[in-house]
């Protein structure tokens, strides 16, 4: 059996930190380390880390702040295992996702990063919605590579992947706020396979203090630095490059709604529509922006039922 390596990060988690370790520690599957990697913590997270280094398995490790990429490259270079897992301070795991996917990749030698689908929770713990990323097959690797582009359906925590992608790819991107993820996944998807378990085997927290809603703009920002890099990387996705930057941009003025910068706002429509001239939801957002952020206020706060029925408001 492999030996999982298992990277939580960490930076003032005090308030639920706690469940995210106990979730790593009840997992069926025994043969994992879990390396805790407090990131310039100033609250009380490490005394709470405290009470679980008995356990063998657990190690510390504080470093001074140099953000989410650095922490996670820190536990990556740290680890002993030959496959690595990620979760986060504020999420859980469900106790059978490592014997799970340990046993996907037994049964499946030429995966090499298996994903699941996850369930999203509030603050209080309580299931939102079920979140499933399923993806069409593919014709080919180039395909999957362009639906990735436009659409990342590999969700961080659930990730289960072979130590020996980062060897070939590299590191997470230290310039990245939030979304160095997904331009490691862009990475990997060039050279690798990855698998689908259709199973939740993670609960992932949504709350007011997450780093894709506090700091939005700088995380959309690094998606535009992962559309860059990623052209680079696969020439072949010139011919949707279009798509993408409109969708970007038509966030990034969903979220200048929020903060009621209607008049940035518009800008960034208008960018949309250059981009993507049929793009007509921007369009309705630049004509009529108070109206459509009340729309998209109702919209958010919607059954997921309904919400299924209404996606075409999200990027």
């Amino acid at each position: 059996m492999k030996k999982v390596s298992v990277i939580l990060t960490c930076y003032n988690g005090a308030r639920w930190i706690s469940e995210a370790i106990a979730s790593v520690l009840a997992q069926t599957y025994r043969d994992f380390e879990l390396l805790i990697i407090d990131d310039g913590s100033t609250d009380n997270s490490k005394e709470i880390v405290a009470s679980y280094l008995s356990d063998k398995r657990v190690r510390y490790i504080y470093q001074s702040n140099r953000g989410f990429s650095a922490a996670i490259n820190r536990g990556i270079k740290e680890s002993s295992g030959s496959l690595i897992g990620f979760i986060g301070q504020d999420d859980l795991w469900l106790p059978n996702k490592l014997e799970l996917q340990v046993k996907y990749f037994s049964k499946h030698k030429n995966v090499d990063l298996v994903r699941s689908n996850y369930y999203s929770i509030d603050s209080e713990g309580r299931v939102i919605r079920l979140v499933k990323e399923r993806v069409p097959p593919f014709s080919s690797r180039q395909k999957m590579i362009e639906h990735l582009f436009l659409h990342n359906f590999i969700g961080f925590e659930t990730v289960l992947v072979k130590k020996k992608c980062f060897d070939d790819v590299g590191l997470f991107d230290e310039r990245m706020v939030g979304f160095s993820d997904y331009d490691m996944w862009m990475r990997v998807a060039g050279d690798f396979n990855i698998g689908y378990l259709d199973l939740p085997l993670v609960k992932k927290r949504q709350h007011e203090f997450q780093l894709s809603k506090v700091r939005i703009e700088d995380v959309l920002k690094d998606e535009f630095l992962m559309a860059k890099k990623a052209i680079d990387r696969y020439p072949f996705l010139k011919r949707i490059i279009g798509k993408k930057i409109a969708s970007l941009y038509y966030a990034w003025g969903i979220a200048l709604l929020q903060k009621g910068n209607n008049k940035e706002a518009k800008q960034k429509f208008i960018k949309a529509i250059k981009c993507q001239p049929w793009k007509l939801k921007a369009t309705a957002a630049y004509i009529a922006p108070a109206l459509y952020n009340l729309i998209w206020n109702h919209y958010i706060k919607t059954t997921p039922e309904i919400r299924a029925g209404l996606n075409w408001l999200e990027g």
